[in-house]
């Protein structure tokens, strides 16, 4: 259904429709989805520019860390695991409705964003680390029986219509490090540069739980 309502600040006035999505009315310029046309929606095209539809990777997050098998001495797994996503992008992304999905089952809310640079946190036990982490924190709790398995898994970041963003199929044997397989570390991402679906981009994190939420401990050695 077209609609000719957008909400202005200095919205859609450099173009003369809007179109619904998800039943709000989006701005055709308005790539990022936050009802204003911005910087952030300049920064989307620049970092894509040059690139054929197939490649451009719009507003993807990253897998950014992996707490799948906590040690006796932090607690119990179902408490401390966790799949942390990071932006990388220099603009804010918008992920509701998005999921993960395969070794664990998450959905993101309406109105879910993370910030240029910044962090989600998905877990298994939200209040756990809503205590740790204090309450402005983003967290997004699993559904059902969701869990990571010790020996290995498949995680998979779905976008809302059904394609896969990001893939990660982490182990405790071909290349992976053991440094998280419960002796107290986390599974973090390298950084920039580095494809996480293999595991030589992957390192033990030097803290105990990892680096919920925040820049991965390993970045600053």
């Amino acid at each position: 259904m077209m609609t000719t309502r957008c909400f202005l600040y200095l919205t859609c006035a450099t173009i003369n429709w809007c179109f619904a999505t998800y039943g709000l009315g989006q701005c055709y310029a308005d790539l990022n989805g936050n009802q204003i046309i911005d910087n952030d929606d300049l920064l989307i095209l620049l970092s894509d520019y040059g690139s054929s539809c197939e490649l451009a990777a719009w507003d993807d997050p990253i897998i950014s860390e992996i707490h799948y098998n906590p040690s006796v001495q932090q607690g119990s797994d179902s408490n401390f695991e966790f799949v942390e996503l990071m932006n990388p992008h220099p603009f804010a992304i918008e992920l509701s409705g998005w999921a993960l999905a395969d070794g664990i089952d998450a959905t993101f809310p309406l109105g879910t964003f993370i910030e240029s640079n910044g962090f989600l946190l998905t877990a298994n036990d939200t209040s756990t680390y809503r205590q740790i982490l204090g309450p402005f924190v983003k967290l997004i709790p699993w559904h059902g029986n969701s869990n990571l398995h010790n020996s290995g898994e498949t995680i998979r970041l779905i976008r809302p219509d059904g394609t896969q963003a990001d893939v990660v199929a982490y182990s405790d044997t071909d290349g992976w490090t053991d440094e998280a397989d419960g002796g107290g570390g986390s599974l973090e991402w390298k950084g920039s540069g580095w494809n996480n679906a293999l595991p030589e981009s992957w390192v033990g994190s030097n803290a105990l739980g990892g680096s919920p939420a925040s820049d991965n401990s390993t970045w600053f050695d």
